[in-house]
Protein backbone atom coordinates (compact mmCIF):
# COMPACT_ATOMS: atom_id res chain seq x y z
CA UNK A 1 0.00 0.00 0.00
CA UNK A 2 1.54 3.27 -1.14
CA UNK A 3 1.41 6.06 1.41
CA UNK A 4 -0.31 9.29 0.45
CA UNK A 5 1.54 11.19 3.18
CA UNK A 6 5.03 10.56 4.53
CA UNK A 7 6.06 12.13 7.83
CA UNK A 8 9.83 12.51 8.06
CA UNK A 9 11.92 13.03 11.17
CA UNK A 10 15.21 14.20 9.64
CA UNK A 11 18.63 13.55 11.05
CA UNK A 12 21.25 16.22 11.67
CA UNK A 13 23.87 14.46 9.57
CA UNK A 14 23.57 11.95 6.73
CA UNK A 15 26.00 9.43 5.24
CA UNK A 16 28.30 9.04 3.44
CA UNK A 17 30.74 10.00 6.17
CA UNK A 18 34.34 9.71 5.03
CA UNK A 19 37.48 10.91 6.84
CA UNK A 20 36.92 14.52 5.77
CA UNK A 21 33.44 14.67 7.27
CA UNK A 22 34.63 12.97 10.45
CA UNK A 23 37.13 15.74 10.97
CA UNK A 24 34.53 18.42 10.24
CA UNK A 25 32.10 16.86 12.72
CA UNK A 26 34.74 16.87 15.42
CA UNK A 27 35.16 20.64 14.96
CA UNK A 28 31.44 21.39 14.85
CA UNK A 29 29.80 22.24 18.21
CA UNK A 30 26.59 20.61 16.97
CA UNK A 31 28.29 17.26 17.53
CA UNK A 32 28.41 17.98 21.25
CA UNK A 33 24.61 17.90 21.47
CA UNK A 34 23.85 15.07 19.07
CA UNK A 35 22.19 11.95 20.36
CA UNK A 36 24.50 9.02 20.94
CA UNK A 37 23.47 5.52 19.96
CA UNK A 38 22.12 5.21 23.52
CA UNK A 39 20.09 8.45 23.52
CA UNK A 40 17.24 8.70 21.02
CA UNK A 41 13.63 9.82 21.53
CA UNK A 42 10.60 8.94 19.37
CA UNK A 43 9.38 12.06 17.47
CA UNK A 44 6.15 12.50 19.41
CA UNK A 45 5.06 15.59 17.45
CA UNK A 46 5.01 13.64 14.19
CA UNK A 47 3.26 10.76 15.94
CA UNK A 48 0.36 12.98 17.03
CA UNK A 49 0.09 14.43 13.51
CA UNK A 50 0.22 10.92 12.09
CA UNK A 51 -2.66 9.92 14.32
CA UNK A 52 -4.68 12.90 13.12
CA UNK A 53 -4.02 12.00 9.48
CA UNK A 54 -4.99 8.36 9.97
CA UNK A 55 -8.25 9.33 11.64
CA UNK A 56 -8.94 11.55 8.62
CA UNK A 57 -8.56 8.51 6.37
CA UNK A 58 -5.08 9.08 4.88
CA UNK A 59 -2.53 6.37 4.22
CA UNK A 60 0.47 7.49 6.26
CA UNK A 61 4.06 6.30 6.57
CA UNK A 62 6.61 7.48 9.12
CA UNK A 63 10.35 7.63 8.45
CA UNK A 64 12.84 8.41 11.19
CA UNK A 65 16.21 9.16 9.58
CA UNK A 66 17.93 8.72 12.94
CA UNK A 67 17.26 4.99 12.83
CA UNK A 68 18.20 4.34 9.20
CA UNK A 69 21.39 4.56 7.16
CA UNK A 70 19.84 6.10 4.06
CA UNK A 71 21.75 8.78 2.22
CA UNK A 72 19.84 11.96 1.37
CA UNK A 73 19.50 10.82 -2.23
CA UNK A 74 18.11 7.44 -1.14
CA UNK A 75 15.68 9.13 1.22
CA UNK A 76 14.42 11.51 -1.45
CA UNK A 77 13.86 8.55 -3.78
CA UNK A 78 12.14 6.52 -1.04
CA UNK A 79 9.51 9.26 -0.69
CA UNK A 80 8.49 8.97 -4.35
CA UNK A 81 4.90 7.83 -4.78
CA UNK A 82 3.61 9.94 -1.89
CA UNK A 83 1.56 13.07 -2.51
CA UNK A 84 2.85 15.08 0.47
CA UNK A 85 6.01 14.78 2.58
CA UNK A 86 5.89 16.56 5.93
CA UNK A 87 9.24 17.34 7.56
CA UNK A 88 9.85 18.32 11.19
CA UNK A 89 12.18 21.33 11.03
CA UNK A 90 14.26 22.34 14.05
CA UNK A 91 17.23 24.66 14.31
CA UNK A 92 19.68 21.76 14.69
CA UNK A 93 18.54 19.93 11.52
CA UNK A 94 18.13 23.11 9.45
CA UNK A 95 21.26 22.48 7.40
CA UNK A 96 20.39 18.88 6.51
CA UNK A 97 16.77 19.80 5.70
CA UNK A 98 18.01 22.54 3.36
CA UNK A 99 19.97 19.98 1.37
CA UNK A 100 17.13 17.45 1.53
CA UNK A 101 14.68 19.95 0.07
CA UNK A 102 17.01 20.56 -2.85
CA UNK A 103 17.20 16.84 -3.58
CA UNK A 104 13.43 16.40 -3.21
CA UNK A 105 12.51 18.95 -5.88
CA UNK A 106 10.74 17.58 -8.96
CA UNK A 107 10.01 14.11 -7.55
CA UNK A 108 6.22 14.35 -7.73
CA UNK A 109 5.45 15.15 -4.08
CA UNK A 110 4.86 18.39 -2.20
CA UNK A 111 7.34 19.02 0.62
CA UNK A 112 5.92 20.83 3.67
CA UNK A 113 7.93 21.87 6.74
CA UNK A 114 6.56 22.45 10.21
CA UNK A 115 7.80 22.50 13.78
CA UNK A 116 9.62 24.93 16.03
CA UNK A 117 11.80 26.64 13.42
CA UNK A 118 9.13 27.72 10.90
CA UNK A 119 6.96 28.73 13.84
CA UNK A 120 9.65 31.25 14.78
CA UNK A 121 10.79 32.14 11.23
CA UNK A 122 8.07 31.52 8.62
CA UNK A 123 10.35 33.07 5.97
CA UNK A 124 12.41 29.86 6.06
CA UNK A 125 9.80 28.21 3.81
CA UNK A 126 10.85 30.52 0.98
CA UNK A 127 14.54 30.09 1.78
CA UNK A 128 14.13 26.32 1.44
CA UNK A 129 12.55 26.78 -1.98
CA UNK A 130 9.21 25.37 -0.82
CA UNK A 131 5.64 26.44 -1.38
CA UNK A 132 4.03 25.49 1.96
CA UNK A 133 4.87 25.35 5.63
CA UNK A 134 3.05 25.21 8.95
CA UNK A 135 3.50 27.58 11.89
CA UNK A 136 2.21 26.46 15.28
CA UNK A 137 0.64 23.10 16.04
CA UNK A 138 0.26 20.92 12.99
CA UNK A 139 -2.41 18.36 13.84
CA UNK A 140 -5.27 20.35 12.31
CA UNK A 141 -3.39 22.68 9.96
CA UNK A 142 -1.34 19.98 8.24
CA UNK A 143 -4.32 17.64 7.94
CA UNK A 144 -6.34 20.42 6.32
CA UNK A 145 -3.46 21.20 3.95
CA UNK A 146 -3.33 17.55 2.92
CA UNK A 147 -7.06 17.71 2.24
CA UNK A 148 -6.52 20.68 -0.04
CA UNK A 149 -3.51 19.23 -1.87
CA UNK A 150 -4.66 15.59 -2.17
CA UNK A 151 -8.46 15.76 -2.20
CA UNK A 152 -9.02 19.28 -3.47
CA UNK A 153 -10.99 20.19 -0.35
CA UNK A 154 -10.72 23.83 0.69
CA UNK A 155 -8.11 26.47 -0.02
CA UNK A 156 -4.65 26.42 1.60
CA UNK A 157 -4.74 30.18 2.21
CA UNK A 158 -7.77 29.76 4.49
CA UNK A 159 -5.99 27.39 6.92
CA UNK A 160 -4.93 28.93 10.27
CA UNK A 161 -1.20 28.38 10.66
CA UNK A 162 -0.47 28.10 6.94
CA UNK A 163 2.69 29.55 5.43
CA UNK A 164 2.65 30.10 1.66
CA UNK A 165 5.75 31.21 -0.21
CA UNK A 166 6.59 32.11 -3.78
CA UNK A 167 9.10 29.40 -4.60
CA UNK A 168 10.75 31.59 -7.23
CA UNK A 169 11.57 34.45 -4.85
CA UNK A 170 13.00 33.72 -1.40
CA UNK A 171 13.24 37.44 -0.61
CA UNK A 172 9.52 38.01 -1.09
CA UNK A 173 7.55 38.15 2.17
CA UNK A 174 5.64 34.92 2.74
CA UNK A 175 1.93 34.76 3.44
CA UNK A 176 1.14 33.65 6.98
CA UNK A 177 -2.29 33.08 8.45
CA UNK A 178 -1.94 33.22 12.27
CA UNK A 179 -2.17 29.79 13.92
CA UNK A 180 -4.85 28.68 16.33
CA UNK A 181 -4.15 26.66 19.44
CA UNK A 182 -5.74 23.24 19.69
CA UNK A 183 -8.84 23.68 21.87
CA UNK A 184 -8.83 20.17 23.34
CA UNK A 185 -5.63 18.15 23.73
CA UNK A 186 -7.60 14.99 24.54
CA UNK A 187 -8.18 14.48 20.82
CA UNK A 188 -4.49 14.51 19.86
CA UNK A 189 -2.72 11.50 21.28
CA UNK A 190 0.30 9.99 19.49
CA UNK A 191 0.03 7.05 17.13
CA UNK A 192 3.04 5.10 18.37
CA UNK A 193 2.68 2.45 15.66
CA UNK A 194 3.75 5.00 13.03
CA UNK A 195 7.42 4.73 13.98
CA UNK A 196 8.48 1.74 16.05
CA UNK A 197 12.15 1.01 16.49
CA UNK A 198 14.15 -0.81 19.14
CA UNK A 199 16.72 1.99 18.87
CA UNK A 200 14.60 4.42 20.91
CA UNK A 201 16.39 4.43 24.23
CA UNK A 202 17.95 6.51 26.97
CA UNK A 203 21.30 6.12 28.73
CA UNK A 204 21.28 3.78 31.73
CA UNK A 205 17.67 2.63 31.18
CA UNK A 206 17.61 1.28 27.62
CA UNK A 207 14.40 0.83 25.60
CA UNK A 208 11.86 3.54 26.32
CA UNK A 209 8.54 5.12 25.37
CA UNK A 210 7.36 8.71 25.74
CA UNK A 211 4.14 10.50 26.67
CA UNK A 212 3.07 14.14 26.62
CA UNK A 213 0.54 15.55 29.08
CA UNK A 214 1.25 19.31 28.99
CA UNK A 215 2.06 21.65 26.12
CA UNK A 216 3.78 24.98 26.61
CA UNK A 217 5.85 26.60 29.35
CA UNK A 218 5.08 29.98 30.98
CA UNK A 219 8.69 30.76 31.86
CA UNK A 220 11.02 33.00 29.86
CA UNK A 221 14.47 31.48 30.18
CA UNK A 222 16.65 33.74 28.05
CA UNK A 223 18.12 30.96 25.88
CA UNK A 224 14.82 29.11 25.21
CA UNK A 225 12.21 29.37 22.45
CA UNK A 226 9.74 30.42 25.14
CA UNK A 227 11.57 33.76 25.50
CA UNK A 228 10.90 34.51 21.83
CA UNK A 229 8.82 37.60 21.06
CA UNK A 230 6.87 35.52 18.57
CA UNK A 231 3.08 35.71 19.02
CA UNK A 232 2.94 31.95 18.54
CA UNK A 233 1.53 30.96 21.92
CA UNK A 234 2.14 27.23 21.51
CA UNK A 235 5.52 27.78 23.18
CA UNK A 236 4.29 29.58 26.28
CA UNK A 237 0.56 28.93 26.66
CA UNK A 238 0.17 26.04 29.12
CA UNK A 239 -2.54 23.52 28.27
CA UNK A 240 -3.17 20.07 29.71
CA UNK A 241 -4.63 16.78 28.59
CA UNK A 242 -7.42 15.52 30.84
CA UNK A 243 -6.09 13.42 33.71
CA UNK A 244 -8.12 10.32 32.85
CA UNK A 245 -7.09 10.52 29.18
CA UNK A 246 -3.35 10.84 29.80
CA UNK A 247 -3.37 8.19 32.53
CA UNK A 248 -5.13 5.78 30.17
CA UNK A 249 -2.65 6.59 27.39
CA UNK A 250 0.33 5.97 29.68
CA UNK A 251 -1.13 2.74 31.09
CA UNK A 252 -2.01 1.31 27.68
CA UNK A 253 1.41 2.23 26.30
CA UNK A 254 3.19 0.56 29.20
CA UNK A 255 1.15 -2.63 29.01
CA UNK A 256 1.26 -2.91 25.22
CA UNK A 257 4.90 -2.14 24.46
CA UNK A 258 6.53 -3.19 27.76
CA UNK A 259 9.43 -0.72 27.70
CA UNK A 260 12.04 -0.48 30.44
CA UNK A 261 11.08 3.12 31.11
CA UNK A 262 8.64 5.86 30.07
CA UNK A 263 9.63 9.52 29.84
CA UNK A 264 7.16 12.37 30.24
CA UNK A 265 8.57 14.85 27.73
CA UNK A 266 6.59 17.90 28.85
CA UNK A 267 8.68 21.07 28.89
CA UNK A 268 7.98 21.65 32.61
CA UNK A 269 6.07 18.69 34.01
CA UNK A 270 5.15 20.08 37.45
CA UNK A 271 4.04 23.54 36.29
CA UNK A 272 0.52 22.62 37.50
CA UNK A 273 1.03 20.93 40.86
CA UNK A 274 -2.58 19.72 41.52
CA UNK A 275 -2.72 18.31 37.99
CA UNK A 276 0.44 16.27 38.52
CA UNK A 277 -0.82 15.02 41.88
CA UNK A 278 -3.99 13.80 40.15
CA UNK A 279 -1.98 12.05 37.41
CA UNK A 280 0.10 10.31 40.05
CA UNK A 281 -3.00 9.12 41.89
CA UNK A 282 -4.34 7.80 38.60
CA UNK A 283 -1.14 5.87 37.96
CA UNK A 284 -1.23 4.47 41.48
CA UNK A 285 -4.82 3.34 40.95
CA UNK A 286 -3.77 1.57 37.73
CA UNK A 287 -1.38 -0.58 39.78
CA UNK A 288 1.31 -0.40 37.14
CA UNK A 289 4.76 -1.76 37.86
CA UNK A 290 6.06 1.17 35.84
CA UNK A 291 9.28 3.18 35.93
CA UNK A 292 9.04 6.68 34.54
CA UNK A 293 10.72 10.07 34.58
CA UNK A 294 10.12 13.75 33.90
CA UNK A 295 11.82 17.15 33.78
CA UNK A 296 10.91 20.30 35.65
CA UNK A 297 12.27 23.33 37.51
CA UNK A 298 13.80 23.27 40.98
CA UNK A 299 11.37 25.97 42.18
CA UNK A 300 8.40 23.82 41.10
CA UNK A 301 9.33 20.82 43.24
CA UNK A 302 8.71 20.10 46.92
CA UNK A 303 9.11 17.06 49.17
CA UNK A 304 5.41 16.12 49.21
CA UNK A 305 5.11 16.30 45.44
CA UNK A 306 8.24 14.24 44.84
CA UNK A 307 7.06 11.64 47.35
CA UNK A 308 3.73 11.35 45.51
CA UNK A 309 5.54 11.00 42.18
CA UNK A 310 7.79 8.33 43.65
CA UNK A 311 4.78 6.33 44.89
CA UNK A 312 3.39 6.52 41.35
CA UNK A 313 6.55 4.91 39.93
CA UNK A 314 8.90 7.85 39.41
CA UNK A 315 12.41 6.55 38.76
CA UNK A 316 14.22 9.69 37.55
CA UNK A 317 13.64 13.42 37.84
CA UNK A 318 15.59 15.98 35.82
CA UNK A 319 16.14 19.67 36.50
CA UNK A 320 17.52 22.54 34.45
CA UNK A 321 20.19 23.73 36.87
CA UNK A 322 22.25 25.23 33.99
CA UNK A 323 25.00 26.71 36.20
CA UNK A 324 26.56 26.25 39.59
CA UNK A 325 26.85 30.04 39.85
CA UNK A 326 23.66 31.60 41.18
CA UNK A 327 24.16 34.96 39.41
CA UNK A 328 24.30 33.28 35.99
CA UNK A 329 21.21 31.22 36.75
CA UNK A 330 19.27 34.27 37.96
CA UNK A 331 20.25 36.22 34.83
CA UNK A 332 18.63 33.56 32.65
CA UNK A 333 15.35 33.80 34.65
CA UNK A 334 15.93 30.85 36.97
CA UNK A 335 15.95 32.56 40.33
CA UNK A 336 16.55 29.81 42.88
CA UNK A 337 19.62 29.55 45.14
CA UNK A 338 22.17 26.76 45.24
CA UNK A 339 20.86 25.77 48.67
CA UNK A 340 17.44 25.01 47.13
CA UNK A 341 19.09 22.90 44.44
CA UNK A 342 21.07 20.92 47.01
CA UNK A 343 18.01 20.36 49.20
CA UNK A 344 15.98 19.07 46.25
CA UNK A 345 18.69 16.61 45.24
CA UNK A 346 18.98 15.49 48.87
CA UNK A 347 15.23 14.78 48.87
CA UNK A 348 15.51 12.73 45.68
CA UNK A 349 18.31 10.68 47.17
CA UNK A 350 16.35 10.13 50.40
CA UNK A 351 13.29 8.94 48.47
CA UNK A 352 15.30 6.70 46.16
CA UNK A 353 14.63 8.80 43.05
CA UNK A 354 17.46 9.08 40.53
CA UNK A 355 18.38 12.71 39.94
CA UNK A 356 19.55 14.43 36.77
CA UNK A 357 20.38 17.96 35.72
CA UNK A 358 21.60 19.98 32.78
CA UNK A 359 24.67 22.22 32.91
CA UNK A 360 25.26 24.74 30.11
CA UNK A 361 28.63 26.29 29.39
CA UNK A 362 28.53 29.71 27.74
CA UNK A 363 26.55 32.16 29.88
CA UNK A 364 27.22 35.87 29.29
CA UNK A 365 30.24 37.00 31.35
CA UNK A 366 30.97 33.42 32.43
CA UNK A 367 34.61 32.68 33.24
CA UNK A 368 36.61 29.46 33.16
CA UNK A 369 36.43 29.41 36.96
CA UNK A 370 32.60 29.72 36.77
CA UNK A 371 32.47 26.74 34.41
CA UNK A 372 34.57 24.69 36.77
CA UNK A 373 32.31 25.74 39.64
CA UNK A 374 29.36 24.28 37.71
CA UNK A 375 31.15 20.94 37.34
CA UNK A 376 32.08 20.97 41.02
CA UNK A 377 28.50 21.82 41.98
CA UNK A 378 27.17 18.86 39.99
CA UNK A 379 29.52 16.67 42.02
CA UNK A 380 28.51 18.37 45.28
CA UNK A 381 24.80 17.73 44.82
CA UNK A 382 25.64 14.12 43.87
CA UNK A 383 23.53 14.12 40.74
CA UNK A 384 23.09 10.66 39.24
CA UNK A 385 23.22 12.00 35.69
CA UNK A 386 24.37 15.29 34.18
CA UNK A 387 23.91 16.52 30.62
CA UNK A 388 26.66 19.01 29.77
CA UNK A 389 25.94 21.37 26.88
CA UNK A 390 27.52 24.27 25.05
CA UNK A 391 25.20 27.28 24.84
CA UNK A 392 23.46 27.49 21.47
CA UNK A 393 22.04 30.72 20.09
CA UNK A 394 18.44 29.64 19.58
CA UNK A 395 16.92 32.04 17.02
CA UNK A 396 14.70 34.89 18.19
CA UNK A 397 15.51 34.40 21.88
CA UNK A 398 16.65 37.06 24.33
CA UNK A 399 20.18 35.62 24.33
CA UNK A 400 20.26 35.63 20.53
CA UNK A 401 19.52 39.34 20.36
CA UNK A 402 22.03 40.06 23.11
CA UNK A 403 24.69 38.27 21.07
CA UNK A 404 23.77 40.39 18.04
CA UNK A 405 24.10 43.59 20.11
CA UNK A 406 27.47 42.41 21.42
CA UNK A 407 28.69 41.79 17.89
CA UNK A 408 29.19 38.07 18.58
CA UNK A 409 26.81 37.06 15.81
CA UNK A 410 24.64 38.47 13.04
CA UNK A 411 20.89 38.33 12.47
CA UNK A 412 21.42 36.08 9.44
CA UNK A 413 23.58 33.55 11.29
CA UNK A 414 21.01 30.76 10.92
CA UNK A 415 20.71 31.38 7.18
CA UNK A 416 24.47 31.00 6.91
CA UNK A 417 24.37 27.83 8.99
CA UNK A 418 21.57 26.49 6.78
CA UNK A 419 23.70 27.00 3.67
CA UNK A 420 26.67 25.26 5.25
CA UNK A 421 28.81 28.39 5.44
CA UNK A 422 29.42 28.19 9.20
CA UNK A 423 29.19 25.66 12.01
CA UNK A 424 26.39 25.46 14.56
CA UNK A 425 25.79 28.92 16.10
CA UNK A 426 26.95 28.92 19.70
CA UNK A 427 27.61 31.57 22.32
CA UNK A 428 31.12 31.91 23.70
CA UNK A 429 31.45 34.40 26.57
CA UNK A 430 34.18 37.02 26.69
CA UNK A 431 37.22 36.07 24.65
CA UNK A 432 36.51 32.34 24.65
CA UNK A 433 37.08 30.60 21.34
CA UNK A 434 34.80 27.75 20.18
CA UNK A 435 37.67 25.27 20.51
CA UNK A 436 38.05 26.21 24.18
CA UNK A 437 34.34 25.63 24.77
CA UNK A 438 34.61 22.12 23.35
CA UNK A 439 37.60 21.42 25.58
CA UNK A 440 35.57 22.56 28.61
CA UNK A 441 32.66 20.33 27.55
CA UNK A 442 34.78 17.22 27.11
CA UNK A 443 36.74 17.85 30.30
CA UNK A 444 33.48 18.19 32.26
CA UNK A 445 32.32 14.75 31.09
CA UNK A 446 35.66 13.22 32.06
CA UNK A 447 35.67 14.92 35.46
CA UNK A 448 32.12 13.95 36.35
CA UNK A 449 31.63 10.47 34.93
CA UNK A 450 35.09 8.91 35.15
CA UNK A 451 35.89 9.52 38.81
CA UNK A 452 35.90 6.62 41.28
CA UNK A 453 33.11 8.08 43.45
CA UNK A 454 30.71 8.32 40.51
CA UNK A 455 31.54 4.83 39.25
CA UNK A 456 30.82 3.45 42.72
CA UNK A 457 27.60 5.48 42.84
CA UNK A 458 26.53 4.04 39.48
CA UNK A 459 27.38 0.47 40.46
CA UNK A 460 25.15 0.76 43.54
CA UNK A 461 22.19 1.51 41.24
CA UNK A 462 22.59 -1.77 39.35
CA UNK A 463 19.77 -4.19 40.04
CA UNK A 464 20.17 -6.89 37.36
CA UNK A 465 22.54 -8.10 34.58
CA UNK A 466 20.53 -6.28 31.89
CA UNK A 467 21.28 -2.96 33.58
CA UNK A 468 24.97 -3.84 33.65
CA UNK A 469 24.92 -4.34 29.88
CA UNK A 470 23.08 -1.03 29.37
CA UNK A 471 25.53 0.81 31.62
CA UNK A 472 28.44 -0.61 29.62
CA UNK A 473 26.92 0.66 26.36
CA UNK A 474 26.32 4.09 27.89
CA UNK A 475 29.88 4.22 29.20
CA UNK A 476 31.17 3.53 25.69
CA UNK A 477 29.12 6.47 24.36
CA UNK A 478 30.48 8.70 27.13
CA UNK A 479 34.01 7.72 26.21
CA UNK A 480 33.34 8.98 22.69
CA UNK A 481 31.73 12.17 23.96
CA UNK A 482 34.56 12.91 26.38
CA UNK A 483 37.22 12.85 23.67
CA UNK A 484 38.98 9.86 25.18
CA UNK A 485 38.31 8.20 21.84
CA UNK A 486 38.09 9.97 18.50
CA UNK A 487 34.37 10.47 17.68
CA UNK A 488 33.12 8.81 14.53
CA UNK A 489 29.36 8.80 14.25
CA UNK A 490 27.30 10.03 17.15
CA UNK A 491 23.78 10.29 15.86
CA UNK A 492 21.16 7.74 16.75
CA UNK A 493 21.72 5.32 13.89
CA UNK A 494 24.19 2.46 14.30
CA UNK A 495 27.67 2.91 12.97
CA UNK A 496 28.26 1.60 9.48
Amino acid sequence: MTAEVILLNPSYIYPPFGPGLKGALYLDPLVMDLATTEFLYPPIGLLTIGGALKRAGYRVQGIDSNTERLTMEELAEKCEGAKVVGICLLSANLRSVYRLCQLMQGRGYEVVVGGAYPSIDPQVVAKLGLRYGITGEGEVAFTRLCAALIRGEGKPEDIPGIIIADGDDEDKEVYVKPPELLPNLDEWLPDRELMRFEQYKLPFVGRMEVALAIRGCPYKCTFCYCSSPSPNAMFNKVRTTSVDVIVKDIAETWRKYKPNYLEMIDETFTVNRPYVMDICQGLIDEKLDMKWGAKTRIDLMDDELMDMMKRAGLQKIGFGVESGVYDHRKAMMKDFPNSRVKATFDTARRLGVESACTIIFGHPDETRADMQQSVDFAKEIRADYVEFHIMVLVPETQLFYRAVREGKTTVDVWDRFMRGEITYPEYSPGDFMPEEMRDVHQDAIRQFYFRPKYIAQAVRRLKNPAQLVQYAKTAASLVNFSGLKQPVWRVGRSRA
